[in-house]
């Protein structure tokens, strides 16, 4: 019997989205900032936000080619996406 899949928008990424811009998998990213790969999946999928300190998060900005002062104005976009 197949599972009857629930049509639900899904959620905006920046986090994905910067990964993606950066050309970096999941294992890449979580594996440059000492992260397990599950954490980035959390970030991504909206059910945590990074802890980190000033340092890991400059690591952040290092990996994804950001400059630490445009962080926060893309980390406050989030919204559904349409589809």
């Amino acid at each position: 019997m197949q599972k009857e899949q629930i049509n639900q928008p899904r959620r905006y990424s920046v986090f994905k989205e910067l990964r993606e811009e950066a050309g970096l998998t999941q294992e890449q990213l979580a594996y440059n900032l000492k992260k397990a790969v599950s954490t980035i999946r959390r970030w991504e999928a909206g059910g945590e936000e990074p802890k980190m300190t000033r340092a890991e998060w400059a690591d952040y900005c290092k990996v994804v080619g950001k400059s630490f002062d445009e962080l926060p104005q893309l980390l406050g976009i989030l919204t559904e996406s349409q589809g």
